[in-house]
């Protein structure tokens, strides 16, 4: 081939080249999408997040599945219902239990450093029927919130409905069909 025809052909991008930088471009676009939109930007709220990470955390073991609370394996619940905690009091329940009850604790630092009623561990040296309990699984900050935010839209100062019932299990049940509404 003579040198002439040699320089035309290095001076254009050969087939493989075009589409090693195609697939190169596609690969970047593709992963600037997988993660997600920017800082700043709203992502609206899973549906029943908070009711899928409090059946992760085992809440309704002792508030129940209707959340009213009552006799369970850690002793009488409160109703959740009922009580008249803020949206940052049940984030701070949430994360450090109730020292001295069977509330436990969701966050995996709590008590590490005195976030939690400005206590630690060491506050209860020698006083283990008051130190507090560690939950099976633990709660990530985000975790938390949409536990706390289920509570205070789905649950507190709501009586028990068949609607309600019907999303927590699901479907309709055996269970659901009992609920009386007025």
């Amino acid at each position: 081939m003579p040198i002439s025809q040699m320089s035309t052909l290095t001076a254009q991008p050969s087939l493989l080249a075009k589409s090693l930088l195609a697939i190169a471009l596609l690969v970047l676009a593709v992963n600037v999408l997988a993660v997600g939109p920017t800082i700043g930007v709203e992502v609206p709220p899973r549906k029943n997040y908070g009711l899928s990470t409090a059946k992760r955390a085992n809440c309704m073991g002792c508030h129940k599945w209707h959340g009213d609370g009552g006799t369970g394996y850690g002793g009488a619940a409160i109703s959740l219902r009922k009580t008249p905690l803020t949206r940052e009091q049940l984030i701070t329940v949430i994360k450090c239990g109730r020292p001295g009850t069977n509330m436990p604790y969701f966050d995996k630092q709590a008590y590490k450093n005195d976030e939690c009623y400005g206590m630690t561990f060491e506050d209860f040296d020698g006083d283990d029927s008051n130190r507090p309990l560690q939950g099976k699984k633990y709660l990530n900050e985000r975790q938390v919130n949409a536990v706390a935010n289920f509570v205070m839209t789905e649950i507190q100062g709501k009586p028990i409905t068949k609607a309600y019932c019907e999303m927590y299990f699901g479907g309709p049940t055996r269970e659901c069909d009992l609920i009386k509404e007025p």
